[in-house]
């Protein structure tokens, strides 16, 4: 099962008393293994009930000759779904092709969602090229693609990821800060909290790598990216969202949808959930235990309902860990490398190939995925 198949819960639980909700005891130090390779920088990941695998290429600097978007055979990661959306070229105007895909996912159905950025990264997107794409994952074909006018997507704006409740499709813009909100039944597109102070990178944070380390390029130039980290709760009662460096923040989406509320009065319903390192990605179980990948620690860490931090497993491959799935009781980590990217590594490229993909068993007695 995907990570949105399997939440009952949400972080609203950490605010719960142990008395009222209490944590699964851990049984065992979980052992990693790595599932996938890939020739090609892979974060994300995205596993069908059937076991169909598929994960994305983000086209970083350096790292262009990719196919986008991949599905795991026993060859190995093969172009998904194999035709002339896999064929982008540096003078493709993007519109159907992907050109740099920064998630992936699987909820509830045979399709696999992709999140395309519209254009390798440092630059700008041609209209129509940034957008959602929907995947048939037998056939290959498209059966939706959702694209961003300039209201939905003003210039300087970048879709992260997304999530999908009923018929509502909830994506973070990591370039200015903000929430798009796109009705699948009628095709309407909204933007909330546009370029938000709460949306933002806080400006006296700094995204990290390993053990602290700054992450900036040769200039030393550093990250600028806002909300990039997003969870809705199975009842579709919360909205959960981060920058790599944190804080953690939640908003009722009953708040976003009412049109009456300005973006400068939705601020004032947004809570705090919780200070975090610098993460690639996060998960939520069905017990209101969220996940993140540690970037600083190259580890997986859990808040516990009662608000407590445990570290289940801390590795070294696990280089930049991002975008976390649990499939059936197992957590995937992709480990990309990212804060060895030339624009994080003071202009230097230090990843190296093959890319990883592990997992390990959630370390728990019960496992209700």
């Amino acid at each position: 099962m995907q990570r949105r198949q399997f939440i009952s819960g949400s972080l609203a639980i950490i605010c719960l008393t142990k008395s009222t909700f209490s944590f699964a005891k851990m049984i065992s130090t979980p052992a990693l293994e790595r599932s996938f390779t890939s020739p090609w920088l892979a974060n994300g990941i995205a596993i069908s009930s059937s076991g169909a695998t598929f994960i994305n290429l983000p086209r970083f600097k350096g790292h262009f000759d990719s196919p986008g978007l991949a599905r795991i055979t026993l060859n190995g990661p093969v172009a998904f779904p194999g035709n002339q959306w896999n064929q982008w070229h540096a003078e493709d105007d993007g519109t159907n092709t992907l050109v740099n895909i920064n998630a992936c996912h699987i909820f509830n159905d045979d399709l696999v969602w992709v999140v395309d950025q519209g254009a390798p990264q440092g630059d700008k997107p041609k209209a129509g090229a940034a957008k959602l794409v929907a995947f048939d994952i037998n056939s290959g074909e498209a059966k939706n693609i959702i694209r961003f006018d300039d209201n939905s997507l003003p210039d300087g704006g970048s879709p992260n990821d997304l999530r999908i409740h009923g018929e509502l499709i909830y994506v973070t813009d990591s370039g200015l800060g903000g929430i798009i909100i796109h009705n699948l039944k009628s095709g309407h597109t909204i933007r909330r909290l546009s370029a938000s102070v709460l949306l933002r990178k806080p400006y006296d944070l700094v995204q990290k790598g390993f053990k602290g380390r700054v992450l900036q390029d040769a200039r030393g130039k550093r990250p600028e990216v806002h909300s990039d980290v997003i969870e809705v709760t199975a009842d579709g009662e919360w909205l959960y969202y981060s920058t790599p460096t944190g804080p953690l923040y939640r908003i009722r989406t009953k708040y976003l949808l009412d049109n009456s509320y300005t973006d400068s009065m939705l601020e004032s319903k947004i809570e705090k959930v919780a200070e975090i390192p610098s993460i690639g990605g996060s998960a939520i179980d069905a017990y209101g235990n969220i996940y993140l990948s540690n970037v600083e620690k190259r580890s997986i860490d859990c808040i516990k309902p009662d608000g407590s931090v445990e570290t289940l497993i801390q590795d070294d491959r696990l280089e930049t860990p991002d975008a976390l799935i649990i499939v059936n009781g197992w957590i995937y980590v992709p480990a990309p490398q990212i804060e060895f990217l030339s624009q994080n590594n003071q202009g230097e490229d230090h990843t190296h190939s093959p890319w990883s993909i592990y997992r390990f068993r959630l370390p728990y007695k019960t496992r209700k995925y």
